[in-house]
Parts: C-alpha cells; sequence; structure tokens
C-alpha cells in the first residue's frame, strides 16, 4: 500500500469525495469550508489529507486538522486541560497545547474493507511526515483526536498508539448514527514521540509499505 500527503487540487478533491461518500451515506453528514452545524450534521473539511493507495487507486484516506480542533471546537476541552495531560504524560518540556492538530475523517473505501487498509492509514496519519511537516523540529504538535470507544480499540491500540482520555465528548445531532450509550465518545490526546510508536512516527512520505499491522 502506496500512502502520501495529497498535494494537487484533483488529489484533495478525490480525497473529499471519498470522505463525503463514506460519511454522507452512512452518518448522513455533509462537509463545508465556512458553514458549521453539528446539529445541522454540517462539519468543517480537513484542512489536510492523507492519501491510501493501492494499484495507484485511492482506498483510503484520513484528514487532518491543522487549526480549530473539532475537540476544541465542538468538544469543550480547554488548552488547561490539554497542558494538564502533556505535563502529565512528561511532554511538557517539549509539546505546548497551544500547538495541536487533529487527524479525522478516517474513511476507506467501502469495496476495500476488511484488509487492514484502515489501520495502517490510522497509523501512518500518526507519522512526523503527515502531522509535523511544517512545523519546527523543537516545537512539534500534539494531536487530540475524538472517536467512540470501539474505534479507539479496533484502530488506534491495536495500531499500538497510546491515547489518553481527556473527557466525554458532547452529544450532537450530527453523532445520531455514529455513537450510542453503549458506544460513547470522548476526547483524547496522544503525544507524538511519547504515545506514537516509532515504526509509525519515523515513516516517510510518499512511500510504500505492507499491511503488516
Amino acid at each position: 500500500m502506496s500512502f502520501r500527503i495529497a498535494r494537487t487540487r484533483a488529489e484533495v478533491l478525490a480525497c473529499q469525495y471519498l470522505v463525503a461518500e463514506v460519511y454522507n451515506r452512512e452518518y448522513e453528514v455533509v462537509f463545508s469550508d465556512d458553514s458549521f452545524d453539528l446539529d445541522a450534521k454540517i462539519e468543517p473539511w480537513p484542512h489536510r489529507y492523507l492519501m491510501g493507495l493501492v494499484g495507484g487507486e485511492l482506498v483510503a484516506t484520513a484528514g487532518l486538522y491543522l487549526h480549530d480542533t473539532y475537540v476544541e471546537r465542538f468538544g469543550g476541552v480547554s488548552s488547561n486541560e490539554i497542558q494538564s495531560i502533556i505535563d502529565g504524560a512528561g511532554g511538557g518540556g517539549r509539546f505546548s497545547a497551544a500547538r495541536k492538530r487533529e487527524i479525522t475523517k478516517v474513511s476507506v473505501r467501502r469495496d476495500q474493507r476488511g484488509h487492514g487498509y484502515g489501520r495502517v492509514l490510522l497509523g501512518t496519519a500518526h507519522s512526523r511526515a503527515f502531522l509535523q511537516v511544517d512545523t519546527p523540529d523543537d516545537a512539534p504538535s500534539v494531536l487530540v483526536c475524538c472517536a467512540r470507544r470501539t474505534i479507539w480499540e479496533s484502530l488506534w491500540h491495536r495500531a499500538g498508539i497510546r491515547t489518553r482520555r481527556i473527557k466525554e465528548f458532547p452529544f450532537y445531532k450530527v453523532h445520531e448514527l455514529y455513537c450510542s450509550p453503549e458506544d460513547p465518545m470522548d476526547s483524547r490526546i496522544i503525544v507524538p514521540e511519547i504515545d506514537v510508536p516509532a515504526r509509525w512516527y519515523d515513516r516517510a512520505l510518499p512511500g510504500e509499505y505492507e499491511i503488516d499491522s
């Protein structure tokens, strides 16, 4: 499976089309660049995309919010809460709540599921080459994310990535087909150099990798 960052307008549109196809069909979500309303099921587009290709075809994508993260904007998470967890993890000397990004909208084409593509895509999305491509080496960004419990277990934890819980995510109508009281959402933080295994964090992009996770 090969991976690269979407650079051209055509590549970005291909990633957006895949995200929209998955999220509209499964969760009735639509996306916008300038109008966000979770109770109307309108969400913001990611700012950057990672492409996962097999045989030259896009089979999976993951987005990244570079600012205005979902966790902060809609999850009620404060910078003080984030910084407290960073400090407790031992990352306070290098990471700051003022510098954060968020992986979002991990999407696999419906006809390509069951091959392990999602987990490898998710792991590769934690690479320095995707997360920190435009950050200085001495001031990398920390990662915040929100997902339901089963997704944390099936993707993040099966890939060996540690997650640190911040708090439960508030319920919005946009999540009515996504989570449930039995499988709730929460916001978490990942401190890259501490919580992400080197086999993911040090992956080069573009690159081709085996589906071995």
